[in-house]
């Protein structure tokens, strides 16, 4: 297919009048972290799924998919017991992610050990609900060899704990590239490996975009899934995307280049050796952008909610779900 370049000014005039309104793009979708109307953004942007990290009752039939979020600390989960009941009763067939950045001192911040058990009782209890539910292992921050030796650690407890291997429907993982060092910027030092793991990915801002460091991480983790017996287990990017401000080099036009760059690649990228072979073997099976819109990380915000827009990185996000669904007819 012959692709048409296009100037930022001429973009929003493209879409308008050459992309349909909605391209049903199941692989592709966002975070949502603001109150808005989520089908109606992704009608506009082609996206396919999204999730808020958090849960809510969402119709089996709707054709845009929601993944549920169950949020862990040092004090337990929530929702709780009874409402998570009440949920997983009326999202039958519903995916649920357990956890959200277990690793991050400024996310859930548990040790790994009790991530393996706060797993194992979330899986028995929403299985013994729903059987047609998917659970899905929460994401660490990024995958690097520090937050892939947590999850070593989280795995081997589990084994011990419970005699088996951890059962899971779905992997899944934050694709960023953050510093690993306490009191600097990033992702910090996961709880509970400060003393056997005083440092980790040791980058500067300016590499926060690194392209070839995200796809290496990428590679790197689908490698350590197979081998840890997860290669028929698909694999979704929950939150990927650009955290830092335009001061840093992240212009609008930067961080959409970013987009299209990654998501090409997460469109093809497979290995025979490792890939997950129902999907071609491709190392991912979903991917969603950070954010929709962030009041907190608006760097790659797809939309201005208070103008009621696409932003220009929103655009680049559109194109591609409009031209991957033409490339594949």
């Amino acid at each position: 297919m012959k692709r048409i370049f296009l100037c930022w000014v001429c973009l929003p005039v493209f879409l308008a009048s050459c992309v349909p309104a909605y391209i049903h793009n199941d692989r592709i979708g966002f975070g949502l972290s603001t109150r808005t109307n989520a089908y109606e953004w992704a009608v506009r942007l082609g996206a396919g799924w999204f999730l808020d990290w958090g849960t809510r009752r969402w119709p089996r039939e709707a054709p845009l998919t929601y993944w549920q979020t169950i949020r862990l600390s040092s004090q337990g989960g929530r929702p709780d017991d009874h409402d998570l009941t009440m949920l997983v009763r009326e999202n039958p067939g519903s995916t649920w992610i357990i956890g959200n950045e277990p690793d991050n001192p400024h996310q859930d911040n548990i040790p790994p050990e009790l991530f393996a058990r706060y797993y194992h009782d979330y899986y028995q209890k929403i299985k013994e609900i729903d059987p047609t539910a998917k659970v899905a292992v929460g994401g660490v921050t990024q995958p690097s060899l520090l937050r892939m030796k947590y999850l070593d650690r989280m795995l081997l407890h589990y084994r011990e704990a419970y005699g088996m291997d951890l059962p899971a429907d779905w992997w899944t993982v934050h694709g960023y590239v953050l510093r690993e060092q306490t009191g600097s910027w990033g992702a910090g030092i996961p709880i509970g490996m400060s003393q056997d793991e005083p440092l980790g990915l040791l980058i500067e801002p300016v590499q926060h975009g690194d392209i070839e460091i995200f796809k290496n991480q990428i590679v790197n983790f689908r490698s350590w899934m197979a081998q840890n017996g997860f290669r028929e287990c698909p694999l979704a990017i929950t939150e990927m995307g650009i955290l830092l401000p335009a001061e840093f080099g992240f212009s609008e036009e930067v961080i959409g280049q970013y987009l299209e760059t990654t998501f090409s690649w997460l469109n093809t990228a497979s290995d025979p050796d490792f890939g997950y072979p129902p999907d071609d073997y491709r190392l991912v099976q979903r991917w969603a952008w950070f954010s929709l819109s962030d009041p907190e990380f608006p760097a790659s915000d797809l939309v201005n909610l208070q103008d009621d827009r696409i932003t220009r990185i929103g655009i680049a996000f559109s194109l591609f779900t409009a031209r991957s669904q033409w490339d594949d007819r």
